[in-house]
């Protein structure tokens, strides 16, 4: 299974998405114009876009406005990417240096801003009055996460509340809000409903497969530098249930691996940790549930390629971590 048999119903959007974005964001300026090639040139999986196509085509279809949705919810992710790579200090997004670190700090926030302020433009084209309301909503919730990400990574703990209201904030309710819009701009708010329903369930899913590859998978594999959670002070679910799991000992030292940042060397320990206390295991577990109760969201749609496509990416969603 693959993204691109996925992503087949709706790869013609995509490439148009492309030509949208580079129009929408060129600029007279010769700076701002290279920073914007450098944001283009490093677009992930799509993951945003493809949903909100698919999930127009699912509700039947729309027409130009989905193409501007699709721009609008992916800017809004890379900027918050953008701004979060600043919190983090990450060097490396996607295989090439981040804004920060080409740039300065400074830039990278004016440039997430400007992408916000375009998302947001480009929403305002949309006449449909529930399609901005969706989408800020979702962005409010994402900025009021992070901060409560900020505050509670200061110190590891074995909340799991904390954590999935952390993860709906920062990845779910934006995931949702897209699958939702994209029924909306079709004109078809019963499709509309489901589909929102799905997003919340499978960005879960999402988030929590993408926490556990951090602590399993290979930078080359991930696209990014594996193991960076834990020095950027992520408290993911692995390791809350190790922590909660733990004897007395385990959990001291478990503590002091997160607190002097999972060096190289120390690795290999908090591995074993965490497979002791079947902290991976019981993520992906979490997960699969997740995706089990997005599929199921997806029952009430009519039959057709774009939902054949999105109940494939129930599967894609946890799989990817086998």
């Amino acid at each position: 299974m693959d993204l691109a048999a996925i992503y087949a119903p709706v790869q013609e959007d995509l490439d148009l998405l492309h030509a949208l974005l580079e129009r929408e964001l060129a600029a007279d300026d010769p700076f701002v114009s290279e920073l914007v090639r450098h944001v283009l040139s490093t677009r992930g999986k799509m993951v945003r876009p493809a949903l909100v196509c698919l999930s127009a085509g699912a509700s039947g279809g729309a027409g130009e406005a989905r193409l501007w949705l699709a721009a609008a919810v992916e800017l809004i992710h890379v900027a918050s990417l953008i701004h979060d790579d600043i919190i983090d200090q990450s060097e490396v997004r996607r295989g090439v240096s981040t804004v920060n670190v080409q740039w300065g700090n400074q830039i990278a926030v004016l440039l997430g801003d400007y992408l916000f302020a375009k998302a947001f433009d480009l929403l305002s084209r949309i006449r449909h009055p529930d399609v901005a309301p969706t989408l800020a909503v979702a962005t409010v919730k994402m900025s009021q996460a992070e901060i409560m990400q900020i505050k509670f990574g200061q110190e590891p703990h074995g909340d799991e509340h904390t954590y999935f209201e952390i993860i709906a904030g920062k990845t779910a309710h934006l995931i949702s809000a897209a699958c939702r819009a994209g029924g909306l701009v079709a004109g078809n708010s019963a499709a509309a409903d489901r589909l929102g329903a799905f997003g919340l369930h499978w960005g879960m899913a999402f988030q929590i497969t993408d926490d556990a590859l951090d602590l399993t998978s290979r930078e080359d594999t991930l696209g990014k530098p594996i193991y960076s959670d834990i020095p950027s002070g992520k408290v993911t679910l692995p390791v809350i249930r190790a922590l909660a799991q733990g004897s007395a000992r385990d959990r001291a030292r478990l503590l002091g691996l997160l607190a002097g940042g999972a060096r190289d060397g120390d690795r290999d320990e908090l591995q074993r940790l965490l497979v002791r206390y079947g902290g991976i295991d019981y993520a992906l577990d979490i997960a699969g549930r997740y995706s089990r109760q997005a599929a199921a969201a997806l029952a009430p749609l009519a039959p057709g390629e774009a939902k054949d496509s999105l109940l494939a990416l129930t599967e894609f969603v946890v799989v990817r971590s086998r």
